[in-house]
């Protein structure tokens, strides 16, 4: 079986000698939610946009539900679902008229889901042009989840949402993810968001993912240990910040008794191993 999202030494960027992503292979398991974290200009919408065949690949291969991204067929389009960071479209429209011009498009559109969120984010229905940021980023995120993707990608896309409505939309994306084991790219920063509703996370940096994981491998094998009389060698260090070292498989190294480990920590690790 396929995966949605498949990079294998991938590198692209905006100039020929300034490549943004390098070597970059990476692949979105099937039913599951991941988390994209990177800190901003690390090139998670580049990845985004390459991975949707938006931008062509300098080298490696994309595909798309095995097909090359590039050019994927318009049958393999309609199962995916894209929420930008910035929604500029449809302006003259209202929400209403938005969602009843795209739902026309698909017999399989969810009024019901739809119509939920909308009434929860209380969206005015008022031209999309006079709307905040916030509420057009909620009309961009209706317009990619109303007819159940199979793959759902999201940039930042509650960076200008409420707390309230924050919460609400996460809880959506979980609860779609659980219904119809929707596959699902989240781009983020906030590393709480990704803990709340991700099953895996990818750490991108510097133009490559610097590790990729189940989160709940990483809260299993993953500490923070300080105080060690030497450095182990091998692939288990994923970072080391002073005298703290994140080990992974921590049990099977020789910790001595003045050696601290402490519980495992997302943000810490992610503010460590991209430092």
């Amino acid at each position: 079986m396929t995966e949605p999202i498949s990079l294998n030494n991938v590198a692209v960027g905006y100039r020929r000698k300034r490549p943004v992503l390098h070597d970059i292979t990476f692949a979105a398991r099937r039913a599951s939610i991941t988390g994209l974290l990177g800190r901003n200009g690390s090139g998670k919408t580049t990845l985004i946009h390459t991975s949707l065949g938006l931008k062509k690949a300098w080298s490696g291969q994309v595909h798309l539900f095995g097909h090359a991204a590039w050019n994927a067929p318009a049958t393999v389009r309609r199962r995916i679902g894209f929420v930008p960071q910035q929604f500029l479209d449809f302006h003259w429209l209202t929400p209403s008229q938005c969602v009843d011009l795209v739902a026309s498009f698909h017999p399989n559109w969810d009024t019901q889901i739809v119509a939920e969120l909308r009434e929860r984010w209380a969206l005015p229905d008022q031209r999309i042009g006079m709307l905040s940021p916030g509420m057009r980023q909620c009309v961009a995120v209706l317009l990619a989840i109303g007819h159940r993707p199979d793959l759902l990608v999201l940039d930042e896309p509650v960076a200008m949402l409420d707390p309230s409505a924050r919460r609400q939309f996460l809880r959506a994306i979980g609860d779609l993810n659980a219904q119809i084991r929707q596959t699902v790219l989240l781009s983020t920063h906030v590393c709480s968001d990704v803990e709340r509703i991700c099953s895996d996370v990818a750490i991108l940096h510097r133009g490559r993912i610097v590790l990729h994981s189940a989160i709940d491998d990483l809260k299993e094998q993953v500490r923070r240990v300080s105080g060690m009389a030497t450095v182990p060698t091998g692939g288990d260090v994923l970072a080391k910040v002073g005298p703290r070292l994140w080990l992974r498989n921590w049990r099977n190294h020789d910790l001595s008794a003045a050696a601290r480990v402490d519980e495992f920590d997302l943000e810490q690790l992610f503010l460590d191993i991209t430092a």
